[in-house]
């Protein structure tokens, strides 16, 4: 029975993600394109550049702020650790787009409210500069966490060695603690990149429209399909670029991770004790509140004061006429029930089908559903495309014909969805199974229980919390998702990915701004429920 179940999710995998991106490279065979015709023209290399220079400089960004905060919580006393650790971490739940959003609220050189306040073009958020900003700044966490965890598991009986041996404790924070966590700090800076290199709403919203416009590969891809049928060949070409830049980043890392690799104290008996900061702790607490105040507070805030102008870019008769018109229009009603339906399906996917891999066993099932997570969304989005945008039809012992068709659907979203976030429900299932006492099952086989009655009764209670977490993080990345939803939405559809993105870029900013704050408070509520059941367990 295992046999057959692994069976059958190895070839759900590879129908709904092997399969479309064999399409997708056999696409790019169409005849006379030129695959160097395509990724050497001008435009083609100046959106390569846009690329490369806004991730890199948002890797960079989130690097160098990321890991001295790993540090200063994760090593010292520092003031203020646990709320400085939560706003660190919060971009992890929101989407880009809304932090982009912020800040074009604030730094519009024309109508943004710190140029209101300080002047005309004192700042301005267009362009490179800017897109690396922000793309930095919603990446934080992915370098910020996996600093902190490695720094976690470091016994602190190291640096106190150091400490012994004359080192001050700087030196010994910085030539003991430091070089054991850069590994992890290297890795999450390579994801850093790739999402930033995948990002697609942010680059639009701060390059397109920049003077002059800075392009990058993901909105270069989606300019190509807009043409119509005949951009599509070079979108393909071009998203193949995106792709081999994806695979070069991520040998690099894993290269790079494993030649600093030191094997890292895990379980009990670790000793952690918090290094003494003297006269520097109000200072350090001073310049970490108030980067994570810059960070991630005051777009958030930005978005929440434009929800209530009457007029974008006006500071008076704040009105709420915005959160009247826009969540009592059947559109965005429309938008909300359906990114919520599509959302909470996909996470129930992926928490059901994460666990199924996971119980398999199989480490090559595992890195099969992580694989969709390291492609761009936007390679994802084009291969799923070409590969149900017809029906596909299965006829059995000639008798009975099944009809697939995903194209111009609901259910083509939700596949992508599925797929995408895959790797979230099979690594904290696979986590939680690392832990489980197997001592429990072992005595409910004893009582008389069956494998499947041990396994509901005595191991699936145990993988509550990491399941729970599986269900809302993908539940909060696909209700506002944007790079998918803007590729695979069905023709007079919205849900409140492709809503937010119409409003903010063409539209009505305030009313953008309300679906934003809607969403900031919904992951608020949800990661305050969160956090009370976790405390309820424990207690």
């Amino acid at each position: 029975m295992k046999r057959v179940g692994t069976t059958v999710l190895a070839l759900g995998l590879a129908f709904f993600f092997g399969l479309p991106l064999c399409l997708l490279l056999w696409q790019a065979r169409a005849p006379g394109l030129s695959w160097t015709g395509v990724w050497l023209a001008p435009e083609s290399l100046q959106a390569l550049t846009g690329t490369l220079v806004t991730s890199l400089g948002a890797a960079a960004f989130a690097f160098s702020i990321a890991v001295p905060m790993a540090l200063l919580i994760g090593r010292t006393e520092l003031p203020l650790r646990s709320g400085l650790k939560a706003l660190f971490t919060l971009p992890a739940a929101l989407p880009p787009f809304i932090l982009g959003m912020g800040w074009v609220s604030l730094a519009n050189p024309r109508a943004g409210l710190l140029n209101l306040v300080l002047g005309a073009g004192t700042f301005d958020i267009y362009g490179r500069l800017g897109i690396s900003f922000v793309l930095g700044s919603a990446g934080l966490p992915l370098v910020f966490l996996p600093t902190l965890a490695a720094l976690s598991r470091l016994d602190s009986s190291l640096e106190e060695a150091a400490r012994i041996s004359g080192a001050s404790p700087l030196r010994a924070l910085l030539s003991v603690s430091l070089p054991l966590a850069l590994p992890a700090a290297l890795s999450g800076t390579a994801l850093c990149f790739l999402f930033s290199a995948s990002a697609f709403g942010v680059p639009y919203l701060l390059g397109v429209t920049a003077s002059p416009p800075t392009p990058t590969l993901t909105t270069r891809i989606y300019g190509e399909i807009l043409m119509g049928q005949g951009g599509l060949p070079r979108a393909v070409v071009l998203s193949l670029e995106l792709l081999v830049l994806a695979g070069l980043v991520l040998l690099g890392s894993r290269a790079l991770a494993k030649r600093g690799e030191v094997r890292l104290s895990s379980g009990k008996g670790i000793s952690i004790r918090p290094m003494p900061l003297g006269r520097w702790r109000v200072p350090l607490a001073t310049v970490g509140a108030f980067l994570a105040l810059v960070l991630v507070v005051l777009p958030l805030l930005a978005v929440a004061l434009t929800s209530v102008q009457p007029v974008w870019g006006q500071l008076t008769g704040l009105t709420m006429k915005h959160w009247g018109s826009v969540l009592g229009n059947p559109r965005t009603i429309d938008a909300t029930l359906r990114s919520l339906a599509l959302a909470a399906t996909a996470a129930g996917l992926v928490t059901v089908l994460g666990l199924a891999i996971a119980t398999t066993r199989r480490r090559s099932l595992e890195l099969s559903a992580g694989a969709p997570y390291a492609i761009p969304g936007t390679v994802l989005a084009l291969a799923l495309l070409i590969a149900f945008s017809r029906d596909v039809r299965f006829v059995l012992f000639d008798q009975v014909a099944l009809v697939l068709a995903l194209g111009n659907s609901l259910w083509l979203l939700l596949v992508a969805y599925t797929v995408k976030h895959l790797a979230f429900g099979a690594r904290n299932a696979a986590d939680g199974l690392a832990q489980v006492d197997g001592t429990l099952t072992e005595a409910a086989r004893l009582s008389g229980a069956g494998p499947v009655r041990a396994f509901f009764d005595a191991t699936l209670p145990q993988l509550r919390a990491p399941l729970v977490a599986a269900f809302l993080v993908t539940f909060l990345t696909c209700v506002t998702e944007l790079t998918l939803s803007v590729l695979l939405i069905p023709t007079g559809r919205d849900v409140l990915g492709t809503l937010l993105f119409e409003l903010q870029s063409y539209a009505d900013p305030g009313s953008a701004a309300v679906i934003a704050c809607a969403f900031v408070l919904l992951v608020l509520v949800l990661q305050l429920a969160q956090s009370l059941l976790t405390r309820r367990r424990l207690s």
